[in-house]
């Protein structure tokens, strides 16, 4: 028990250097005072009510003495409670949500930085994992107030009547028994969820990807039927870990009024129970409910704090200055591989070992193998959008372009989606060149660039051209196509690969298809050589 709350504090140390959110520091001991003022008031509202029944009530505290000879201020106290928890639980929320919106901010800063990341990961780490984290901070906070409101009470019951509530406090600690068990049971199903979870998403990223295919090659029952079993494992792992901490929170308000009805049915302990102390008791333990919760929930968010802080103590693993930009590198080499070792964020085995390639200056390269093989990973090696665990990628030219088989419009002018990413001056009269060249519209069209276009109003093969002209207008020395043609008719296709043929540039183009194609220059192949997935590739000429 002792470790893991010692490991806890460890995270949440680390943990907390990243989520960047100001003052929560000040605003957890904010939470504290404001828990403190919750429990006065609660002590006054109940002695107030139970002095209108038992006119006998004294106290040697002054204050309590006042408020209770003044009872006017009943109302006025009901009313500053009612804000009192307003604002608790406006703050906590507050909290919560700056905490997930700049973890988002740093996640997504991170995923571009590391160039270990996969797409489906990085869905996951962006959405559900910063979500946990900033309810793990507010459910932090709610333990802290519930700790205090369960030290205050148990010190003004202790002086009220010293006897009873010594039975109630070992009682008490009798449930530490079943709330560590049933704890580590939601801690359990949490872990399982999380996993479950990462699967889900990784299991939607690819059914929306390959929603065409699916569909044409009748899988779709299929791949419901896998997404649903993730999704039903997902779902009842939540469910275990919901119903366990349902028992945790109920259990110490059904153990005081049990205990208190049998003490009073059975053991005539009315005469020596005062009706405030019956309603501080039932706030105790409503408190201990809370914490009991709170403790449950802490327990469980932690599955995700340990994995935001594997994710943060992993950035050795960040090694950007193995890409680089060679101006002295080989006049007819684009780019090289020297060595190259890759694995993604959390994954144990190497995806790629001891990668050696050259890839000709000028010339059309085609890359293929089967689905998984690694294609779109070994073309973000080559562009810089992931980084060798070791070994090194240079290539002489910073400027890329990418067109991919799922294009980016924004929903905007035709000019800012042409441009996007363009930090060059361009001219309005050559993009107009490109665009009669491509003939996005009909032949002979006049092209307004402040006409609002997006992917509603675009067809397919119209989205593409989109994407090859705003490649080619950022007059890049290296084209990287990423299935961009996989989409489109074999006549479109045609028509675009004539136009880059007369382009002045290397092309490195990822393809299931490469008998579509015009004039190949290199062949790169992966192949899977064995089912512990080790991958050969080899460079051929076509």
């Amino acid at each position: 028990m002792y470790k893991n709350i010692k490991q806890l504090l460890n995270d949440l140390v680390e943990v907390s250097k990243y989520t960047k959110t100001t003052n929560k520091k000040k605003s957890i001991i904010l939470l504290g005072i404001i828990g403190n003022l919750l429990v006065l008031s609660d002590i006054l509202i109940i002695l107030s009510f139970a002095s209108f029944f038992d006119q006998k009530i004294e106290y040697d505290n002054f204050l309590i003495s006042y408020f209770l000879e003044n009872t006017y201020f009943l109302p006025f106290f009901i009313l500053f409670r009612f804000f009192l928890i307003y604002f608790e639980r406006i703050s906590i929320t507050k909290l919560q949500f700056r905490i997930e919106e700049n973890l988002r901010i740093h996640l997504l800063t991170e995923v571009f930085n590391r160039g270990n990341v996969s797409v489906a990961d990085a869905y996951y780490y962006v959405n559900t994992l910063s979500a946990q984290v900033g309810s793990f901070y507010s459910t932090l906070s709610s333990l802290f107030g519930s700790f205090i409101q369960i030290l205050i009470f148990s010190t003004y019951l202790l002086f009220s009547n010293f006897q009873i509530i010594i039975i109630f406090l070992i009682g008490s600690l009798l449930l530490f028994i079943p709330t560590f068990y049933l704890t580590k049971l939601g801690r359990k199903y949490a872990h399982i969820a999380y996993e479950s979870g990462n699967s889900i998403s990784a299991d939607l990223e690819k059914v929306l990807d390959n929603l065409f295919l699916i569909k044409i090659v009748n899988q779709i029952k299929n791949e419901i039927i896998k997404f649903h079993k993730n999704i039903d494992i997902y779902f009842s792992s939540r469910l275990s870990d919901i119903k366990f901490g349902t028992i945790n929170t109920l259990l110490p308000n059904f153990f005081t009024l049990f205990g208190l009805s049998i003490l009073l049915v059975f053991f005539n302990f009315g005469k020596f129970i005062t009706f405030d102390f019956i309603g501080i008791l039932i706030r105790l333990f409503q408190s201990l409910g809370l914490f009991n919760k709170n403790v449950h929930q802490v327990s469980t968010f932690h599955v995700y704090l340990e994995k935001l802080y594997f994710i943060e103590k992993n950035k050795e693993d960040i090694n950007s200055n193995n890409f680089s930009y060679e101006s002295n590198i080989d006049e007819n080499i684009a780019l090289e591989f020297n060595n190259v070792n890759f694995k993604y964020l959390g994954s144990e085995k190497l995806m790629f070992k001891n990668i050696n390639l050259k890839i000709p200056r000028n010339k059309h390269t085609i890359i293929t193998g089967v689905n998984g093989s690694g294609k779109s990973t070994l073309i973000g090696l080559m562009s810089g959008v992931f980084y060798p665990l070791s070994g090194n990628v240079n290539v002489y030219s910073k400027k890329f372009g990418y067109v991919s088989a799922t294009p980016m419009i924004l929903n905007s002018t035709l000019k800012e989606n042409l441009l996007y990413g363009n930090e060059d001056e361009v001219s309005d009269d050559k993009i107009i060149n490109y665009l009669t060249k491509f003939e996005l519209f009909e032949k002979d069209s006049i092209y307004n660039l402040d006409q609002k276009i997006s992917n509603k109003t675009l067809s397919m093969g119209q989205m593409q051209k989109v994407s090859f002209m705003r490649a080619l207008l950022r007059d890049v020395d290296i084209l990287v196509l990423d299935e961009s043609t996989s989409n489109l008719d074999a006549k479109s296709k045609q028509f675009i690969y004539k136009i880059l043929e007369k382009e002045d540039l290397t092309i490195i183009n990822s393809t299931h298809n490469p008998n579509d194609l015009l004039n190949v220059d290199n062949h790169i192949k992966i192949k899977i050589v064995d089912d512990e997935g080790n991958r050969e590739i080899t460079l051929e000429e076509y």
